[in-house]
């Protein structure tokens, strides 16, 4: 889970470079400070975390729960956005959203520190393709297609084409957004640097962050570049891997009973998160 969160903190940037869904998430309201951004994205990471461990053949378990929470989630933010003229959330933009959790992880792994296997790449892809139809993504839509190569390839594409445009001319309200949600997140990770987080999304993205970097920010993605190189070593690597999941297990856990640094900044009725506001 450790080079995947990594993937996906990046993806989840690149998401907000996509017009249409930065405007939902704007008019939304729900992620445009640190206070509701810490809140909004939390909740997301421990859906996503939920999806990837816990057991799809338990129709009570969390899994489920989550699941069904981000299809009424998508549902209710479409209809209402969508009423109130700022537009629905479509195919396209679910679509292009599945890029953020599985293009870096299929383009990138060396820089993520991916073991990289045939056999993890196609159950990434397989798995991914069936979220996206469980969540009402239409298979001509779906990037994730019936082989990890067909996928791959069609990342690339979206890499180069689409979404490398958004990210040189980036929208309006995408630096607001982007602070805020790092800095929400800051509460869940307290190792996150702002800047060394940019930084690495910009290399990842074969791009140049431009911004002068602090020597905090500088040492913090120092320090994260040195985790994924000892990823990669044998035997180390497997055991900083269960170090880690473990460690993010007692984190999670943790965090979602007592958010003890925001309860201090926040207060706490803010930093009580609801991860399942529907019955499911």
């Amino acid at each position: 889970m450790l080079s995947m969160s990594a993937a996906a903190m990046a993806g989840l940037i690149t998401v907000l470079t996509i017009p249409t869904t930065l405007d939902i998430l704007v008019f939304t309201k729900r992620s445009g400070c640190p206070r509701t951004a810490y809140r909004r994205y939390f909740e997301t990471v421990l859906h996503i975390y939920s999806l990837y461990t816990t057991d799809i053949d338990d129709p009570k378990s969390r899994f489920w729960k989550s699941l069904n929470t981000i299809r009424w989630k998508h549902s209710t933010n479409s209809k209402v956005a969508g009423e109130k003229g700022v537009g629905f959330i479509s195919q396209r933009d679910m679509a292009l959203t599945q890029f953020g959790f599985t293009g870096y992880a299929l383009l990138q792994p060396d820089k993520l520190g991916l073991t990289n296997d045939k056999a993890g790449r196609e159950g990434l892809n397989h798995f991914w393709r069936v979220i996206g139809f469980m969540i009402d993504i239409s298979d001509k839509a779906n990037i994730c297609r019936e082989s990890e190569e067909e996928t791959t390839e069609f990342c690339r594409k979206l890499l180069d084409r689409v979404f490398t445009k958004w990210m040189t001319d980036t929208p309006k309200q995408f630096d607001k957004m982007i602070g805020a949600m790092l800095e929400g997140l800051w509460y869940v990770d307290v190792a996150l640097d702002a800047d060394a987080m940019m930084y690495f999304w910009y290399n990842l993205n074969g791009l140049t962050y431009n911004k002068p970097m602090s020597w905090y920010s500088k040492f913090n993605y120092a320090y994260r570049k040195s985790i994924i190189f000892i990823l990669g070593v044998p035997f180390i690597g497997q055991l900083v891997r269960v170090g880690f999941n473990n460690y993010l297990k007692l984190t999670y856990w943790f965090l979602e009973r007592w958010p003890v640094i925001a309860w201090l900044k926040f207060g706490a009725e803010d930093s009580r998160i609801n991860l399942y506001p529907i019955s499911t």
